[in-house]
């Protein structure tokens, strides 16, 4: 029988009908908790990531909103504003020691106040909000805004938009494309929950390359960390659909079309920090659902698709469910590709709750085969990254597997050193120019067998 420590027994909390275990100092593999000089340091060290982690959740969600604000025409005529363009536009036009300080210090907001373009839109949404809310994605941002003290103003989302300017300037004027600073800039930015299906090829891929290695595998019990919803992207907003999560039914499609479980067998647990992802993949298990399914870009001349990702667009939903008229205003988007009416039998095989993968791991719950983690792990630093890494490995069965597409300098070796050794890393190639191609990285991992 395990042994918990006091910070760890202290904390077993039910969640989602899931047992969720706060790790404690013992709980460290021996070749982490140098990184801590004290169980308290580290108990200490869990609370600070556990505060940080609801701020960057609920500035993810203001962030979103600025994003829709900007891009949807569901509550206005004027015309989109793309957030990058318009980030480069307002820091470009600050004078030079304004701009430094919109840089250097995040509480700084720089006296010019709202671009009027923007102003213009935002006061659009707040008009459209009072009036009631005509759909899922204004009434969440009416959720998100409202309370017993009165309704906001323009100027009081002003912060939300320096805050996304900041760090659109930083990322894409101040960068330079360079990837260390990117990903330094991810380390402490908002929480988005961003999805789309592209993230899914590369697991098809991974999971194609597992099945390779070992015709016999088999993988039934899978998790998903931070499976996101659509709600309001970065860019390329879609919302012509009510906002969905595709990564949960995309791995259920990959496993039953490579053969690696049935759709009988098959169970997928999601985990998120986010309520709103969690209240969709719950509900998905209670109803019947239809997914509808757009390519995050759109294929064109110049951005040709590659021949593997078109086919697995081809093919994506098929194995789970059966294809479906599709809504009227899908149809207008160039990006749509067909509605799958997903099968019982699989969206009673999703579950989902709350846990911070950093903090936390799943107690009393068998082992599971595949751990699936997209676009998460980049935004944890290095100690927060070895943290997750471990929880993951102690979620996994022996030989079971982690698949990521996080390329970063000393991840292998933290991988390693918590009992997860790579087994192989490939490109999937998306599209795009050759000389410029549209790529994601699939790593695959692989937990150490015990004699």
């Amino acid at each position: 029988m395990k042994r918990f420590t006091l910070v760890s027994l202290v904390s077993l909390v039910l969640i989602g009908g899931e047992r969720s275990l706060h790790i404690g100092y013992s709980d460290l593999p021996a070749a982490l908790r140098h990184r801590w000089s004290t169980e308290a340091a580290f108990t200490a060290y869990l609370r600070d990531v556990e505060t940080d982690t609801d701020r960057r959740v609920a500035e993810g969600e203001r962030e979103h909103l600025i994003y829709y604000a900007l891009q949807s025409t569901a509550f206005t005529t004027r015309p989109r504003i793309e957030p990058a363009i318009s980030s480069l536009a307002f820091a470009g036009k600050l004078p030079e020691p304004e701009r430094n300080r919109l840089v250097e210090d995040p509480s700084y907001l720089p006296k010019v106040g709202w671009p009027a373009a923007e102003r213009a839109r935002v006061g659009d949404l707040l008009n459209a909000l009072r009036k009631g809310p005509a759909d899922r994605r204004l009434a969440y941002f009416r959720e998100l805004l409202w309370s017993g003290t009165g309704s906001p103003s323009v100027e009081s989302l002003y912060p939300d938009y320096v805050r996304v300017a900041r760090f659109l300037y930083r990322k894409e004027s101040l960068s330079g494309g360079d990837v260390v600073k990117v990903s330094q800039l991810y380390q402490t930015r908002a929480y988005s929950s961003d999805t789309q299906i592209e993230a899914g090829f590369g697991v098809y891929l991974g999971l194609g390359t597992a099945r390779a290695l070992e015709p016999a595998l088999r993988m039934t019990n899978v998790l998903v960390v931070g499976p996101g919803l659509d709600l309001a992207p970065r860019t390329d907003l879609i919302d012509v659909v009510a906002p969905q999560s595709y990564q949960p039914f995309a791995v259920a499609d990959a496993l039953v079309a490579l053969s690696l479980a049935s759709e009988q067998n098959v169970r997928i647990h999601s985990i998120d920090v986010n309520p709103r992802v969690l209240r969709f993949i719950q509900a998905v298990a209670r109803e019947p659902f239809t997914l509808h399914l757009f390519t995050g870009i759109a294929e064109t001349t110049q951005q040709p698709f590659s021949a593997d990702y078109r086919t697995y667009v081809r093919q994506l939903g098929r194995a789970i469910g059966d294809e479906v008229a599709p809504p009227r205003a899908a149809t207008s988007d160039h990006r749509y590709q067909r509605s799958i009416a997903v099968r019982s039998s699989v969206t009673r095989a999703m579950s989902a709750g709350r846990l911070n993968i950093v903090t936390e791991r799943l107690a009393d719950r068998a082992p599971f085969d595949l751990v699936v983690a997209t676009n998460v792990l980049g935004y944890f630093d290095d100690r927060q990254l070895a943290l997750a890494l471990s929880n993951i490995a102690a979620m996994l069965g022996p030989g079971g597997y982690l698949l990521h597409n996080e390329s970063r300098a000393g991840l292998v070796e933290t991988a390693g050193a918590v009992g997860l050794p790579t087994v192989q890393m490939r490109t999937a190639v998306i599209g795009g120019a050759v000389q410029r191609p549209l790529y994601d990285a699939v790593w695959l991992h692989r937990k150490v067998r015990t004699p």
